[in-house]
């Protein structure tokens, strides 16, 4: 919603100053000021091209055509719109997990085998796998989930942390944190997969003791309460 406004509002913003310009070339021609005229002309042609036919593309976009992702922008870029417009494509600005949806939060919790518990509370960063297939997943599921994107995302990290096992082994130094957590990313990115991220980065703070607290997310607390509700209507 925030991104249409946006839109919206740039493009008033650009058609009124568009109109301006033209208004004051009409002036000042009419009126035989011939330099304050032709530069006026000069930039009523330059906001003409950058706002018409110059497109500045976010970064992770999708160029899509007929429904199917042609290719994926990693960084920011300018192109011609004209390129885009004359084979019918339209691009798709995704969500960029670098910013607001990250990092993910997880925990992890399983006995110890000697009346205790230990946990492993997952902080995770996410980023688009780079394959075409890939692609297509990430943009259909931000079609059918739009705004409620990052709660499908954490509904999926959920259900793969539901068959992972945090193993009750002390773990010291950032190799063997990673080597530890292999296991657990590869379960993650496999659910991961359906909307086409993978885990890019993924540390672990580790607790162990015959209690422990959990700590929840707001969005942790809507997802396993619509599950809740699921099961209970099912």
């Amino acid at each position: 919603m925030v991104q249409r406004i946006a839109l919206i509002l740039g493009r008033i913003l650009f058609y009124s100053l568009l109109l301006f310009l033209l208004i004051l070339v009409i002036f000042t021609l009419s009126h035989d000021q011939w330099l304050a005229g032709l530069i006026t002309l000069v930039m009523f042609v330059l906001v003409l091209y950058g706002g018409l036919i110059r497109i500045r593309i976010p970064a992770y976009s999708v160029v899509v055509r007929n429904g199917k992702v042609v290719f994926f922008i990693h960084d920011t870029t300018v192109r011609n719109r004209f390129d885009f417009a004359s084979r019918g494509q339209t691009i798709v600005e995704l969500p960029q997990y670098g910013l607001l949806d990250r990092p993910y939060m997880l925990e992890i919790f399983t006995p110890d085998g000697e009346e205790g518990v230990c946990s492993c509370r997952l902080t995770l960063n996410l980023d688009y796998l780079m394959n075409a297939e890939a692609w297509q997943r990430a943009y259909d599921s931000y079609v059918k989930h739009q705004e409620r994107l990052s709660l499908e995302v954490k509904r999926l990290l959920l259900a793969s942390a539901g068959r992972l096992v945090c193993r009750p082994v002390p773990v010291q130094g950032e190799e063997a944190e990673q080597e530890y957590l292999k296991p657990m990313v590869a379960e993650l990115d496999r659910g991961l997969e359906r909307v086409g991220l993978r885990v890019e980065e993924a540390h672990c703070s580790f607790a162990a003791g015959t209690a422990l607290v959990r700590l929840m997310a707001a969005e942790q607390e809507k997802v396993e309460k619509k599950g809740a509700d699921a099961v209970a209507a099912g």
